[in-house]
């Protein structure tokens, strides 16, 4: 083992009382991990296609290129404008706001619904107008996105062989069907986002689970989205929703590949336990692409944090300690966590080094010949 490790794991078991179990526990951690190669992995998803049993799910990643925000960023922007009052001086302490406290999701989300459902006597659909104008204020479907063509392509023979079974989103944003529209050839699919919409055969279903807000057209009483710790706990136990039937569903019979999304969601969670428990054998596996910790960032946090917090008693000790090889043992560590907390759903991860991988991976997948 590299000697500059060696020192700095005797200097933290130095400092943890000298139990001399730290370097082992480190090595355990990571011999946990799953050792299926990429390659491997990418032949199984591969396989699936071809046997016409791969669902798509996408996650927020897939808009972002288009100028559709973040999760995150998305809040933070509904935020400001429910603390804005029209002059210059209210516009900048409400960006100063969610900068400085930078409020909880769960917390951000529901106080954004309760506030705009306060106004849904004039407007029923005054929330789903303040979200969808947000959501696409800095769009530009002009923007050329190798992954969305990548998805595209997987999209364009809806009826023949071999073909996506179905796509599930998480998203509102109408941007894989915006650039379904603009192909050459008629693509049959279906957006579907509330009860009683199904599709007929030979038809690409898109599912939004989550809810579908276009960009353009009046919104209707099926727009309805999901947002707010209030809604979410309904989906939790609202179990016959068509949304979560939909999920158990595919999750239970196909093998689904999610792109620009994390396994982070309660209830993207539960119902996975469910579909697995259902579907009671460990053959069958879904996969998600995941990107790995950058060495270098974790470095730099690594360094921050040694320096703002009282860790080190005897700053004499950090003198010798080899930051990055630190760093790439934590980063072994957190991998390995992630990954076995996928495979506990029955997700095997696909480790990429950069999100522009991902469209030769799916091109890969899609070309590849058994």
């Amino acid at each position: 083992m590299n000697n500059g490790f060696d020192k700095a794991i005797e200097t933290l078991e130095e400092l943890s009382g000298g139990t001399g179990d730290l370097q082992q526990k480190v090595l355990d951690q990571l011999a946990g991990r799953p050792n299926a190669s990429r390659k491997s992995l990418i032949n199984q998803v591969a396989k699936s296609f071809r046997d016409e049993r791969l669902v798509m799910v996408l996650g927020a990643g897939v808009s972002f290129e288009f100028g559709i925000p973040t999760w995150n960023a998305l809040l933070q922007k509904l935020m400001i404008k429910t603390i804005e009052q029209g002059d210059q001086a209210s516009s900048i302490l409400a960006q100063l706001f969610t900068k400085v406290f930078s409020p909880s999701p769960v917390i951000a989300g529901r106080y954004l619904y309760d506030h705009y459902k306060q106004e849904e006597e004039q407007d029923s659909f005054v929330f789903e107008e303040a979200v969808r104008k947000v959501l696409y204020e800095q769009i530009d479907f002009t923007r050329e996105s190798p992954m969305m063509r990548e998805i595209v392509n997987f999209c364009v023979a809806p009826g023949k062989s071999p073909n996506l079974d179905s796509i599930i989103t998480y998203n509102y944003d109408d941007v894989l069907e915006t650039m379904l529209s603009k192909l050459e050839v008629n693509v049959p699919y279906k957006v579907i986002y509330d009860v009683g919409m199904n599709p007929r055969s030979g038809v690409l279903p898109i599912y939004h689970v989550h809810g579908f807000l276009p960009h353009k057209g009046k919104l209707k009483a099926k727009n309805k989205i999901t947002l707010g710790e209030n809604i979410y706990h309904k989906e939790y136990s609202e179990i016959y929703s068509w949304s979560n039937i939909v999920q158990i569903n595919k999750y239970r019979d196909f093998s689904c590949l999610f792109i620009g999304t994390s396994l982070t969601d309660p209830n993207l969670r539960r119902l996975l336990d469910i579909a697995r428990l259902q579907r009671g054998d460990d053959d069958v596996f879904h996969h998600l692409l995941r990107k790995r910790y950058d060495p270098a960032l974790i470095n730099k946090r690594l360094e921050k944090q040694l320096k703002q917090e009282n860790i080190f008693p005897k700053k004499e000790l950090t003198k010798d300690l080899n930051l990055t090889e630190i760093a790439k043992s934590l980063i072994g560590i957190i991998e390995s966590y992630e990954e076995n907390d996928a495979l506990s759903f029955g997700v095997k991860t696909i480790w990429i080094d950069e999100f522009t991988e991902i469209p030769n991976i799916l091109k890969e997948i899609r070309t590849k010949r058994g």
